[in-house]
């Protein structure tokens, strides 16, 4: 049987092309750019943290302390009556011995059957005065805050010094938290048993309590005028904790489930004020996590695409360790990409550059214009997207990439770009 010379062409170039789009993901950082930069523009800031806890330990040592000196100004008053309370005692007794003694006998027996008692004097007891107990109360836990404030309060593209700077506060509520309880739970279990099977309770045991770190944060300029000042509700918000569930009750001393609860809550509670503040007037180092797609060919048809992809993952990875090479790949790639793109065929299966190329491309392009901060070019890559027939996948892409180019454009705006 003979074949067309057009059928043997048209076989020869669908081999030719035969491609697969695959996705490899990418994890790189860049400077967001703030939503409400300060200006003027300042270089330096210093952060400190306070806590109200420190104010409340003193009143509640000052309280202490006072309470311990009443108690002992107590005892010495007590002490220095002491001696005429006991001389007081012995002449008393000794008074009323002697007209017990003066009674005769028959008076005395008579007394005693009258009035059903005996009738002979009792020394009064006197107590020996003691130091009235103080317990001591129980604080609040105390940082070292210089040290968590060099560690979470970091304010990044501003440089930490104290003259002409920024000063962000944080302050810090403190902890507070329920009354830690062990809870049960009983559950239905099987068991097998000589091919019988049966079920029995058993009972699991868990401890739960709410608790939270209500923290504030300020910022203020060179004069103290007030930049920024939130008291984030998020941090108000009840926690609740719930250990694993195990068959053995759990100890009833909470005291280091208490404390390693509250480090990690303060660290956590940090790390969110600062991405905060960050967000808002800080050039914040931000991770992103995301994917370049490249063609997998099998005679190097797409070598050109895998060039401009391997650009795009080196300019993307050095982005914020070496501007100037980040800079020049990702050019070189936006360049090859649109070269590229002009063999584009959307609407022919057997083209080199055919739809699912496009699109992974569309993308590619997308997240190196993201990374140069280019929203005109992004904005019209976005609209050739919006005309062809996505897959659900690829809409929900889009959707993400139109969130962070309308972001983007915002914080440009904001700062004057």
């Amino acid at each position: 049987m003979k074949l067309s010379l057009s059928l043997i062409l048209t076989c020869l170039v669908g081999m030719s092309f035969a491609q697969s789009v695959k996705s490899e993901d990418i994890t790189y950082t860049y400077v967001k750019l703030p939503t409400n930069p300060v200006q003027p523009k300042v270089d330096n800031y210093y952060s400190t943290i306070t806590s109200s806890a420190e104010a409340e330990n003193a009143k509640l040592m000052a309280e202490y302390e006072a309470e311990k000196a009443r108690a002992e100004a107590d005892y010495q008053r007590e002490m220095a009556d002491y001696p005429a309370k006991v001389k007081a005692a012995d002449d008393k007794y000794a008074k009323e011995m002697e007209v017990y003694n003066a009674k005769s006998t028959a008076t005395k027996v008579i007394e005693k059957q009258l009035l059903n008692e005996n009738t002979k004097p009792v020394h009064d007891y006197v107590a020996q005065p003691y130091r009235r107990t103080v317990s001591q109360p129980t604080l609040k836990t105390s940082y070292d805050y210089p040290s968590l404030a060099a560690t979470y309060l970091v304010l990044d593209g501003f440089t930490k010094a104290q003259v002409n700077a920024l000063s962000y506060t944080v302050n810090i509520q403190g902890f507070e938290h329920s009354q830690p309880q062990i809870k049960t739970e009983v559950k239905d279990e099987v068991s097998v048993k000589d091919g019988v099977r049966s079920t029995y309770k058993v009972t699991y045991y868990y401890i739960e309590f709410t608790y939270k770190m209500p923290m504030s944060v300020r910022v203020a300029g060179m004069n103290n005028q007030e930049i920024f000042y939130v008291a984030p509700v998020e941090l108000t918000n009840t926690k609740t904790y719930k250990s694993s569930q195990s068959k053995t009750a759990p100890s009833s001393d909470f005291s280091f489930l208490i404390k390693s609860t509250e480090e990690a809550i303060l660290k956590e509670n940090l790390k969110f004020i600062n991405h905060l503040v960050n967000d808002r007037i800080g050039y914040e180092i931000t991770t992103r996590a995301t994917s370049l797609d490249y063609v997998k060919s099998k005679n190097d048809a797409h070598a050109d695409v895998m060039e401009a992809y391997n650009n795009a993952t080196i300019g993307l990875k050095t982005l914020t360790t070496n501007e100037t090479l980040a800079k020049q790949k990702l050019t070189a790639a936006i360049v090859a990409f649109k070269v590229i793109l002009t063999e584009s065929d959307v609407y022919d299966k057997k083209a080199r550059i055919d739809k699912d190329i496009t699109t992974a491309i569309y993308f590619d392009l997308l997240e190196c214009y993201f990374a140069m901060r280019n929203t005109s070019d992004a904005e019209a890559i976005l609209k050739s997207l919006g005309q062809l027939d996505l897959s659900n996948r690829d809409k929900k892409q889009k959707e993400k990439m139109d969130e962070l180019f309308l972001d983007l454009t915002l914080r440009k705006a904001a700062n004057g770009l």
